[in-house]
């Protein structure tokens, strides 16, 4: 009852007081430091057998802390874990090719990133480059990302991003030597053309940097010490001005994850449709009771306004804090690994505690999403996904419109998530999912705009398996990503697995959610359970269940043939079974579903015919 009370005054105080503007806290310059030649001049890498034991390590700036709070909640397991089976059938890729491998990158662990436009998907890993056609055409690569920066120097953390808003093309990685970022724009919609090449020197090592693009700036996050958010003038950037203003912000309230990477994300836009004009860019970010500092679990969303034009430099707003089902986001300290693998005591990194690559934003005619999602312990450190879709309109405050974590009734860990969002309102999750019988394998789920809220509802589809496993190391990701195709309807995916012991390869899907049908029939076994469903007159169905099990509070939904849930209500238990009668009047001829479920795992769906 505290900690309820506790949760409910924060939700309070938030809602009640305007969300303070607090100054930038500085501004810096990036600085043009050339004009490359057109990449597809550039040499390729040498294709170089070795032993992936040897092969360089991406430095990290990732702290080793145990959880704080051994009495954070939940105790008793993820209390919006799906427990519902999903309805929908797995998905098939529309095209699914090998990205990178072990080789070609030579570094461990790859960081794959990948973003599609209208005629290329360009693909980097540490610490190379592709470019390919959409259906998997290789067309330009491997190139040494240290050759493409022209410094010799391949650091790590590549991001790739497709500007949608401009037709142009993003790609960076960290410079260590410097503590700086590098970073290149395309000069046309070419990929494999020219590009500006900038620097962006900060204050200490910026470890894990993640990118968003927004109308009115790059957001950019990272992992180190200090000021660790930042706007850079995204206008001045595309005209390849030489010196483009870059503002920092300090997070008001932010607490720090102590046991990892600090893992923020800025919200990047999706879609063609830009926000209304003026309004402000997003950072968000977890915050785990089982911290230190942080009383309840909840996420807290800062509005950004850069202003790159009077010298004011903008603001950032003290964060709107948004209440949260409780999770567990610690796992084991970093470097021990978190997921079992067969046939070896080495676990690999799941990369818990952070907002995973990307936070999407989409602009609706009704209302603006947001999804993010980030990795928990749902049991026995079995890892799960959760997720989230807020809303907001205008430039008004999010609440939370639905909440899930993914996993199965299964001991499999899901992990390393990757979210996105079409212009249908359709959600795709792409994960790596593995354990102690299963290797590391890539898979995805998905649901569509009208089906039950909080819920996956297809079933996952397994893009590739491993043939070996990770021995050597426990370095796995650090992360996979999920960008829109050209479409604005499919999705494409970028992750990791294992060739061989110790060899990764990555592997990038094109996919699409929509006209999946439902699943036939899922019943029980013949000698548990059956269900009859059967019209009583013009206006009236009446359904029958009876099974062997023990069931309390067992309830129908009735959803359309797309899932969509028209109605529910409760079956009264008999001497012989369930049953429950249901007026029709209001449903057209065609297939509809009923869904009979109880307060459990327990769940059977069956279709029937309205003539």
């Amino acid at each position: 009852m505290k900690t309820l009370l506790t949760v409910l005054c924060a939700f309070v105080i938030t809602a009640g007081f305007a969300q303070e503007k607090i100054p930038a806290k500085f501004s810096k310059r990036a600085h043009l430091i050339r004009v490359t030649e057109p990449l597809r001049d550039y040499a390729l890498v040498k294709d170089t057998v070795f032993d992936p034991l040897t092969v360089a390590k991406i430095r990290n700036n990732l702290k080793n802390a145990p959880k704080v709070n051994p009495n954070a909640l939940p105790l008793n397991g993820d209390p919006v874990r799906q427990i519902n089976t999903p309805a929908r059938a797995p998905q098939d890729e529309i095209t699914s090719f090998d990205g990178m491998t072990i080789f070609e990158g030579q570094a461990n662990p790859p960081d794959p990133t990948g973003a599609a436009g209208p005629n290329h998907y360009v693909h980097a890993t540490n610490s190379s480059l592709k470019v390919f056609s959409p259906n998997g055409t290789l067309l330009l690569g491997p190139v040494r990302l240290g050759d493409f920066f022209q410094n010799g120097i391949n650091d790590g953390d590549p991001i790739v991003m497709y500007d949608q808003l401009a037709d142009r093309w993003f790609i960076s990685q960290f410079y260590d030597v410097d503590n700086a970022l590098l970073i290149a724009i395309s000069q046309t919609p070419d990929p494999t053309g020219s590009y500006n090449m900038y620097q962006f020197d900060l204050d200490s090592f910026p470890d894990y940097p993640h990118y968003a693009i927004w109308p009115d700036g790059y957001y950019l996050a990272a992992n180190k010490s200090g000021d660790a958010a930042y706007v850079l003038d995204r206008v001045a950037m595309l005209a390849g001005d030489t010196d483009p203003e870059v503002l920092g912000f300090s997070l008001p309230g932010l607490i720090r994850n102590p046991n990892t990477v600090l893992g923020i994300q800025g919200a990047n836009l999706v879609g063609p449709t830009a926000p209304a004009a003026g309004a402000p860019g997003y950072f968000v970010y977890l915050q785990d009771d089982a911290w230190g500092g942080v009383a309840f679990d909840h996420l807290k969303i800062w509005k950004v306004e850069p202003n790159f034009d009077n010298g004011n430099n903008g603001t950032i707003s003290t964060a709107q804090v948004i209440p949260t089902a409780p999770f567990t986001s610690t796992f084991q300290p970093f470097g021990t690994g978190d997921v079992f693998q067969p046939g070896t005591t080495q676990k690999i990194d799941n990369i818990g505690g952070v907002i995973s690559y990307m936070t999407n934003f989409r602009v609706f005619a009704s209302h603006n999403s947001m999804v993010l999602n980030f990795n928990v312990n749902v049991t026995d450190d079995v890892s799960g996904i959760r997720w989230y879709e807020l809303r907001n309109t205008g430039t008004g405050d999010f609440s939370i419109y639905q909440e899930g974590t993914w996993t199965l009734a299964d001991p499999v860990s899901r992990f390393l998530g990757t979210i996105g969002i079409n212009k249908f309102g359709d959600i795709a999750l792409g994960y790596n999912a593995a354990n102690s019988q299963t290797p590391v394998d890539i898979r995805f789920t998905g649901r569509l705009a009208n089906d039950p809220l909080n819920e996956m509802s297809f079933q996952e589809t397994i893009v590739e398996e491993s043939d070996g496993v990770a021995t050597n190391s426990s370095r796995f990701g650090d992360y996979a990503h999920m960008t829109m195709d050209s479409d604005d309807e499919s999705f494409w995916f970028v992750s990791e697995y294992f060739d061989e012991d110790n060899e990764w390869i990555t592997k990038i899907t094109h996919f699409d959610l929509d006209g999946l049908p439902l699943l036939s029939n899922i019943v029980p076994a013949t000698d548990e359970a059956s269900i009859a469903i059967f019209p009583l007159d013009n206006s009236t169905h009446k359904v029958v269940f009876s099974t062997e099990k023990e069931l309390s509070n067992l309830t129908y939904d009735i959803l359309d043939i797309k899932g969509k849930r028209l109605f529910s209500g409760k079956l009264d238990a008999e001497s012989n079974g369930y049953n429950a009668t249901f007026n029709t009047t209001a449903l057209s001829s065609g297939v509809y579903l009923v869904e009979l479920k109880d307060n459990a795992s327990f769940k059977v769906i069956k279709k029937f015919v309205i003539n």
